[in-house]
């Protein structure tokens, strides 16, 4: 807004004189709800020791000017003057003004007073006045005026909230950045969203998505646009020069980013959805919010990396084309087939050449009659087999994945043709198949052929000579979740692998979940427990860091790909390609894992820990799980700052651990728990400095905005505004509970008046 005009000047009248007052100021005001601004005349205070006098030449428009226009918040006192992206030039300066002299260039942003004596004002984040800073419009002052902001002619402000801005930069491009310009910036510096190379998704193309998109190139990041309006295309690659843009509610779009973005702010304050952003970032990446939606409601599962799950249904497809000596077969699917990745990445180069679904099209049929080479089929059902035959080549082969039954059952013995049998995964429910009498004889023992052995087994698959059930363990067979006693096969001890004998397994509440199939994924007999402790009995001739008799500590994966970048950095549960979990995962051969529940593990040595031999193994082994769950976000979010304050939301496993780590790091810990039953426990045993019941409403009050941090350990359900308000600014709240949904509103960390959203980090 450029510096008042003649004709608003002529339609004020001179405003009553005193000796304080010097000079009449000239303004926009809006006087009701309607937010209507009609010129308006009042007096600034008059200079004092510390002031600077600053003629304004333009005023940003910030959304906040029209909701306390429009009293959207309920709280505007009328007459209002907006305004807080200020610039202009001093024209006078008190006697005791060091920094500002007249003729400088200056900028006002959001706030024009504090208490100048807390914490936060001490740090110059005076913005965070624990006594709350007044706002530089709509704000009642110390003297109990009420503040008046930029869409005026002048104003008067104490030279510590007055910014320095260069002779030569543009003031019309400086007033921006008071605002909108530091909400951006700020945290995007905080959170270090300026890696050169990075990837940046900005949500919302407003006055805030503007600032991060320019300073996300500045920064030299690769940015997105994320928008639902295709009108802001143009705009947003041509004018902004962003280097993507994409409607949000194209799925295909949305599905094609998965996983991809380091960082996102969202700069909408609009209510909208967060779940379809949060499956963009990728593992550890950051999300910061600055907008104001009524609302935050995600669910913690869009923050999981996808698992993929690996199988070797292609070896033997590839076996049948290595065969066949041709170059150019023709391959498609059936229904549904999903594609994976072999470790070894073989077939893939044939495979994904000619691929396509065949279905009841009779057209299609008809062109592809007699066409095929092979055929693969996922079907469920029967009711294709005849018209997939009939588009086989003569001597062409068909290729069952997984059949659920033998292959008379299937009506398949009547056709004359080569049939190979895939299978998911080499449990024993599938090894009668093999040995069915009405199988072609391309199909018998399968295990044998030598090519098929030597890829299958050399991952460590059982074989003739490993197969040895002597592994004894406790199974659930169903969803009842009862343990019963098993006894299965491990696989033969490979060149780099450690064979560990399991003293001791912690229980986690990952056993019960899967125990019972509460995911609907779980594969029976199932035995859980991936808190797993023993002593090494046998390691394989290629193994460097552990010999026999070393303790040894598994946890919750036992395999991952080894060659993206969290392998890399040694993050393997991050695995890009999805790290095989220590039970109820398919390995990289096809079978299927089981846990500690046993009395021996074979696992790589790379997903071995080393524990010391004077540390008793039944209190390591609930480290691997429960411990390394609460350490790591502790480590990594600086919540080990001795004589900070912690809140412990929970008090089951995760919880324990974040308390003990808390007393450890020297923090004063108190526990936030429904029940009373667990105070003893909490203050006598784990050593707790404070416990507060969440239901009583005057504890809770109590401790509002006095903790520096809280992690969240509990996995029901809960309400998370009430644990939002006890933050202190800035504070940090983590997450590593699994509950189905996290909804809170942003208001509950309003310090004062003042919110302040990127203070919060979401592990």
């Amino acid at each position: 807004m450029d510096e008042l005009g003649a004709d608003a000047k002529a339609v004020l009248q001179p405003s009553m004189s005193s000796e304080s007052v010097k000079e009449d100021c000239l303004a926009w005001a809006a006087r009701d709800p309607s937010g209507v601004l009609s010129p308006y005349q009042f007096s600034r205070r008059a200079l004092g020791n510390d002031d600077v006098s600053l003629k304004i030449t333009h005023c940003g428009v910030c959304y906040a000017d029209v909701a306390w226009s429009k009293n959207k918040l309920g709280d505007s006192r009328y007459p209002l003057v907006p305004g807080h992206e200020i610039v202009g030039i001093v024209k006078d300066v008190g006697p005791n003004v060091r920094h500002f002299k007249v003729g400088d260039h200056v900028g006002v942003g959001t706030y024009v007073n504090s208490c100048r004596e807390c914490e936060y004002c001490n740090d110059r984040e005076e913005v965070s006045c624990e006594k709350g800073s007044v706002f530089t419009f709509n704000g009642i002052d110390v003297d109990g005026s009420i503040t008046k902001g930029g869409y005026s002619s002048y104003i008067v402000v104490h030279e510590r909230y007055c910014f320095q801005i260069p002779h030569n930069y543009p003031l019309a491009s400086a007033a921006p950045l008071l605002c909108a310009g530091i909400t951006v910036y700020n945290p995007m510096k905080q959170h270090k969203m300026n890696q050169p190379g990075k990837s940046l998704g900005v949500i919302g193309l407003g006055g805030l998505g503007h600032m991060a998109v320019k300073f996300g190139k500045a920064f030299g990041l690769k940015v997105t646009v994320l928008s639902t309006s295709i009108s802001k295309k143009e705009e947003a690659l041509t004018v902004l020069g962003a280097d993507n843009f994409v409607i949000t509610s194209d799925q295909e779009q949305m599905k094609a980013l998965s996983k991809s973005l380091d960082f996102i702010i969202d700069t909408a304050s609009g209510d909208h959805p967060f779940d379809p952003y949060m499956s963009l970032l990728k593992t550890a990446g950051v999300f910061v919010l600055v907008g104001f939606p009524s609302e935050v409601k995600f669910s913690p599962a869009n923050l999981l990396i996808v698992v993929q799950i690996r199988t070797r249904q292609w070896v033997l497809v590839y076996y049948m084309l290595r065969g066949s000596g041709k170059d150019d077969v023709s391959l498609h699917i059936v229904e549904s087939a999903v594609l994976m990745k072999t470790k070894k990445e073989r077939a893939l180069s044939v495979l994904l050449g000619d691929i396509f679904v065949v279905k009841s099209d009779q057209e299609q049929k008809k062109v592809l009659s007699k066409s095929l080479d092979f055929i693969m089929y996922t079907a469920s059902g029967d009711n294709l087999f005849d018209p997939c035959i009939s588009l086989l080549k003569t001597a062409g082969v068909l290729v069952l994945v997984a059949p659920k039954a033998p292959l008379e059952q299937m009506g398949l013995n009547k056709h004359l043709l080569p049939i190979v049998i895939v299978l998911h995964q080499l449990a024993d429910v599938y090894r009668p198949f093999y040995a069915a009498s009405s199988f072609p004889s391309c199909c018998h023992d399968l295990l044998n052929i030598s090519w098929f052995h030597d890829f299958y087994c050399a991952e460590g698959s059982m074989s003739s000579e490993s197969v040895k059930e002597d592994c004894l363990a406790w199974a659930a067979r169903d969803p009842s979740g009862v343990l019963s006693p098993y006894q299965f096969s491990r696989r033969a001890l490979g060149n780099d692998d450690v064979s560990l004998k399991i003293t001791h397994c912690g229980v986690c509440y990952a056993d019960v979940i899967w125990s019972k199939n509460k995911h609907g994924d779980s594969r029976y007999p199932l035995v859980p427990g991936h808190e797993i402790v023993g002593i090494v009995k046998d390691v394989g001739p290629n193994v460097r860091h552990f010999k026999v008799g070393d303790h040894v500590g598994v946890g919750t994966y036992v395999n991952s790909c080894r060659e993206c970048e969290y392998c890399n950095d040694r993050e393997e549960v991050s695995c890009e390609k999805g790290s095989v979990f220590t039970f109820n995962a398919i390995d990289a051969d096809g079978s299927i894992t089981k846990g500690g529940y046993s009395s021996y593990i074979v696992v790589h040595e790379r997903y071995c820990f080393r524990i010391p031999h004077d540390y008793p193994l039944a209190s390591a082994a609930p480290l691997l799980c429960a411990g390394i769950t609460v350490y790591n976000p502790m480590k990594q979010h600086k919540m080990n700052q001795p004589g900070k304050s912690l809140g412990v939301i929970g008090l089951g496993g995760l919880g324990h651990m974040a308390v003990k780590f808390g007393k450890a790091f020297g923090l004063k810990v108190t526990v936030l728990s429904t029940s009373i039953s667990k105070k003893e426990e909490a203050l006598t045993v784990l050593g707790a400095d404070n416990f507060v019941i969440t239901s009583d409403q005057e504890q809770m009050k109590a401790y509002s905005k006095s903790l520096d941090f809280i992690i969240d350990t509990a996995s029901g359900d809960h309400p998370f505004d009430p644990y939002m308000s006890l933050l202190k600014t800035a504070g940090v709240f983590v997450l590593v509970g699994f509950p189905s949904e996290v909804k809170f509103s942003p208001a509950s960390l309003l310090l004062g008046e003042w919110m302040r959203p990127e203070g919060i980090n979401y592990h």
